[in-house]
Formats: structure tokens, sequence, C-alpha cells
């Protein structure tokens, strides 16, 4: 008997949940197969229930078909800046015509932002005749950001377009933009842009061995510990709100880097990334002696010790010294 005599048979409600199940099936290898969970290591349901994630699979998935003409992708990339923090790159594209880095905004609603504005909005609908606007960082200066970082630390000159792609729910009610840098697109559009984008470049900016040497120097900046995750979103938190990092309790300080949590925080793409919780700032800043860095209160979460409260230097995991808070 056939699969089609099978189903002719069954249920309808079977025939819809067999169907159903046979489009995750079909998703979920193809998730697997990919990149990005090669990379990430997420799982296929915490992708589907995380809207940020989500968008920067999607944006992934419109461009891998790319990989056969040479390119290689990076999710969520970790760059070191000169004074200690990291900025996050959502997804990085390395090919024969150079690197383009993607800004990923999975927001729906009506968005309103201009290339010199700092601030962009988004608006979305609450009732009939009203709305709620969320403002947010222009996405266009985040990505040139995240470009100036990158090329600090390849240390190379090398061609690097910025692409900010929103979700197709969205609608791009009014972009004031000038520049031909200044690319922002739904991501129904971000293939047929970056082609084109290729076809406008002569010749092959990188060969295969250049991509894969790029390609190795920047993957463990990709699989950064929770500790890390987790400084990069205090760093972003003090700066939005002014705080200090002394602000900030971290976890256990260990090499697996678990994180105590008790509320979210939201990156820069609108995703809910870690749980931090807050103390009182100390009155005196301390200082490492072992490398001059910032000592901030963290809070250990396990062994002998969990619970109690001690110093611990802010370049951590590159500086592990600590000092007990009656010091």
């Amino acid at each position: 008997m056939s699969l089609f005599e099978i189903l002719l048979e069954m249920p309808h409600l079977m025939v819809v949940i067999a169907i159903l199940l046979a489009i995750y099936l079909k998703n979920y290898i193809e998730y697997r197969r990919g990149a990005y969970y090669k990379v990430t290591k997420n799982s296929y349901l915490c992708v589907l229930w995380n809207k940020g994630l989500y968008g920067e699979y999607l944006t992934y998935k419109n461009l891998k078909t790319l990989e056969a003409h040479g390119a290689k992708f990076l999710f969520n990339v970790y760059i070191p800046k000169n004074n200690g923090e990291t900025t996050e790159i959502d997804v990085l594209m390395i090919s024969p015509k150079g690197i383009f880095v993607f800004e990923s905004k999975n927001y729906g609603g009506w968005i309103f932002g201009g290339e010199n504005q700092k601030t962009w909005y988004q608006t979305l609908p609450i009732s009939r005749g009203k709305c709620h606007k969320e403002k947010f960082y222009n996405p266009i200066m985040q990505n040139n950001a995240h470009i100036k970082h990158l090329k600090q630390f390849l240390g190379e000159d090398i061609s690097m377009k910025s692409i900010v792609v929103f979700s197709d729910r969205c609608t791009l009610k009014r972009m004031d933009l000038h520049s031909r840098e200044s690319i922002v697109i739904h991501r129904g559009r971000v293939l047929s842009t970056v082609v084109s984008m290729y076809t406008g470049t002569l010749g092959e900016l990188l060969d295969g061995n250049k991509i894969k040497r790029i390609y190795d120097q920047l993957y463990p900046c990709t699989q950064v510990d929770k500790t890390v995750k987790a400084q990069h979103v205090a760093n972003i938190h003090n700066r939005r709100y002014g705080t200090s990092n002394e602000n900030v309790v971290f976890g256990d300080i260990s090499s697996k880097g678990t994180t105590r949590t008790t509320h979210f925080i939201t990156d820069e793409s609108g995703t809910d990334v870690l749980s931090l919780p807050k103390v009182q700032p100390s009155q005196k800043e301390k200082m490492c002696p072992k490398c001059g860095g910032k000592l901030v209160v963290r809070t250990a979460s396990k062994g002998e010790n969990k619970g109690n409260q001690f110093y611990g230097c802010s370049n951590y995991p590159k500086c592990r010294y600590i000092e007990n808070m009656s010091e």
C-alpha cells in the first residue's frame, strides 16, 4: 500500500497531524544539516521559540545556497574591543566577494528611522486607533561598529559590507537613507541583494585558503562561554541605563561558565539573552592587582562558598583573579 493510499484511509485529523509531523521532521533534518546548527549547537525547538535566534536562522536559510559558491557562515560572533568589552555580530558570511556582516532585526510593526538618526522606532498596534512605540539603537550605526571592530581584530584591509535585515512581517515605513552603504532590506530580499552585490564586484577578493583562514580565526569567537556572554549583556545594560559593572552579579565563575539567573536583560537584537541579578554598588572602585581591570562583585552559585559574594576581575576569563569581600 502506497503512502497516498494510507493517508486516504486515515481520519482527517490524523492526516493533518501526519502532514504537520512530516513538515516538522523535514525542517528539523534540514536544520541539523545546516551551518547554523553546526556553529551554534542551538536545538531546533530553542530556535523556533526564540524570536531573535529564529530571525538569524531564517537569514542564513535564505543565503545558504551561496555555500555552493565558496561562502562560509558564522553566527553570534563575539569580537573583542580595545576596551576589553565585546561586540556581537548576528550573521557573518565570508565569501570570495569579501565579508558580509548582517544585523538581524526580527521585528514586526512599522519601522521608522534614518541613517543619521541615533534612535529608530518600532510602532505596534494595540487596539483600534491605539499603538505602542518602542525605540532601538540605529542598526546601521550598530553594524558599522561591528565592522570597525572586526577589521581591528583581523588586522587586515578586507572588503566588508553591511546589510541590515528586517523581518518580512514589518513595514519599513519611513527610511531616510542616502548612502549606498546603508542597506536596509526585508529578509525576503537578502539573497537577491547579495547576488546583486556579487555581480557588481569584479573578480574574487578572497580565495578558498583565505576564506578558511579567516573562518578558523573567527570561529573561536562563536564558542564563548556563558560568562563572556553575560559580561557582553551587562556592558550593553550599563551603557543603556548608566549603571556600573558593580551592579551586576555573575554566577559560578567556573570553566563551564554557569550563570545564576533572576531577571532578563534584552540585547541589541531585542532578544532576551541572559538573566543577571543586581546588587548594591560598592562604595569604592576596586582594581585588579594582576591586570589592572575593574573588580566586580560576583556570587558563587555552588560549592562550599555557595551564596557568598566575592570580587572577580572584569577581564575574566583572560584574568581569573578573585578576592574575598573582607579583604
